[in-house]
């Protein structure tokens, strides 16, 4: 494999457990499990950090959020310095382009590189999210422009302000029929580069969607009959051993909007919580999550379809991954808070790395988004792990023996979290401690913190967390 290209494809806050090839009996993926067919799936990837723009950059990067310093979303009030990737950073694009690579980026960025350094990225077609991620009112993206041409009213796109529906359901049925929804948009401007790209190229291709206000087009808001959809991962019981103020967020949830998921003034509390989202209410919702990820994934084949009438299926690396997940209803929850259980912390990963004959593979070891980076420098025949917290997943790719880590680190303002292949460590910042065997609990039921016989389990990994944030 000499110099590949390389297609990196994400979608943003996709729950890992809704792809065909993460198991799930019901939604319809057929493109993405296609990549997964011809190479790998890693079931135990994670996000370094469960929110859009620190996650970016860490994918950017190769590095940790503490390395980085980018621990907060930009969006449209943008404040000088903070908090954008510092211009001393060097994102991996740059490297790939100073080795002769074309470098470019479609659709959603939602991160910003100090000092017009612009991640290394000779190309960007700004596709800036569903919600409120244009830079200001007087700067619209791409896609608004567009929409704007096409004759729509201003602000179609505002589902969570135009369809009264939503507040009530926190689903609808997009306004735009498919050929003018936002992930088909993306797709356009990705096929039309990938036509004509100079080899060799790297092209990141951001979607956004299955991420809230969950709208999906004509057909796919019909395409999921609710009563067919699995019951997500939830227990009367659970919530009365979780962080209380967790659990006030999850009582307390509305139809999400741009600029907040919660409203203050409803009641909280276990009780309201358990309420918050009835068993009908959650399938309808889910139902159009899903539909969500089946148009993502016709996108998807798009793209794949544009590397095969250039012939450049065999030598071009292709990785799908998400940012971060979506509780999407497990433990009682919807969105994204604080709360670094596996439903949001843990991200799709799906890799086919050119010549390789491990078709179909599973690969269980504990990676991360940070790993991104230096498997793409290494696929280029570059160095970039000496000064990377994240590691080539080359070789578990190919299947070669490995020391590989025991251990990933996941935080947030408020919480910090330690996961092995057994158990899951979770510290606030109030000092509250939740801990998850893994193995017998993947979707954080049971808190068995605090439980005598466990406690020299709790308090080496308390040490670990405490080491790693303190290095």
């Amino acid at each position: 494999m000499a110099r590949p290209n390389v297609l990196l494809i994400s979608s943003d806050q996709h729950n890992a457990e809704i792809l065909g090839c993460m198991g799930n009996p019901v939604v319809r993926t057929p493109h993405i499990d296609s990549i997964a067919a011809d190479g790998s799936v890693f079931t135990q990837a994670f996000t370094p950090l469960p929110i859009c723009t620190p996650a970016r950059t860490s994918i950017f990067t190769g590095l940790a959020c503490k390395h980085h310093g980018v621990y907060h979303n930009i969006n449209m009030h943008y404040q000088p310095g903070k908090p954008c990737l510092a211009p001393q950073f060097v994102a991996f694009p740059e490297r790939l382009a100073e080795a002769g690579y074309h470098t470019a980026f479609v659709g959603k960025l939602h991160t910003r590189h100090e000092c017009d350094r612009n991640f290394g990225l000779a190309t960007c077609r700004h596709v800036e999210g569903k919600c409120h991620f244009v830079p200001s009112p007087d700067m619209h993206d791409e896609y608004r422009r567009y929409l704007a041409g096409r004759g729509y009213p201003p602000d179609v796109w505002k589902v969570w302000e135009g369809d009264p529906t939503y507040a009530v359901n926190n689903y609808a049925t997009s306004p735009l029929p498919e050929a003018d929804y936002i992930d088909t948009f993306v797709a356009n401007l990705a096929v039309e580069h990938l036509g004509q790209a100079p080899e060799p190229f790297f092209a990141w291709v951001s979607f956004c969607t299955p991420h809230n206000p969950w709208d999906p087009p004509k057909p796919y808001d019909t395409m999921y009959d609710p009563a067919e959809i699995p019951m997500p991962h939830r227990k009367v019981g659970e919530l009365e051993a979780k962080p209380p103020k967790w659990v006030d967020h999850v009582a307390r949830t509305i139809a999400s909007l741009p600029y907040r998921s919660m409203d203050p003034e409803l009641p909280g509390g276990v009780d309201n919580a358990y309420a918050r989202f009835p068993e009908e209410k959650t399938r309808r919702m889910l139902a159009a999550y899903y539909g969500q990820v089946s148009h993502l994934d016709t996108q998807v084949g798009r793209l794949l379809d544009a590397l095969k009438t250039r012939g450049l299926t065999d030598n071009t690396l292709v990785i799908f991954l998400s940012d971060h997940g979506d509780y999407c209803g497990n433990n009682w929850a919807f969105y994204k808070y604080a709360g670094l259980y596996d439903s949001l912390i843990r991200v799709p990963l799906v890799v086919r790395w050119p010549g390789d004959a491990r078709r179909g593979q599973r690969v269980e070891q504990l990676v991360s988004l940070v790993d991104i980076a230096p498997t793409i420098l290494d696929a280029a025949g570059l160095d970039g792990q000496t000064e990377m917290d994240g590691r080539s997943l080359r070789p578990l790719l190919e299947g070669e023996p490995t020391d590989w880590r025991q251990e990933v680190f996941v935080e947030t303002g408020a919480t910090t979290a330690i996961v092995t292949p057994e158990w899951k460590l979770v510290c606030w910042r109030d000092g509250t401690e939740e801990l998850y065997h893994r193995r017998t609990d993947p979707h954080d039921l049971d808190n068995r913190a605090g439980e005598p016989d466990l406690a020299d389990i709790q308090a080496d990994l308390a040490a670990r967390l405490e080491a790693w944030r303190e290095a």
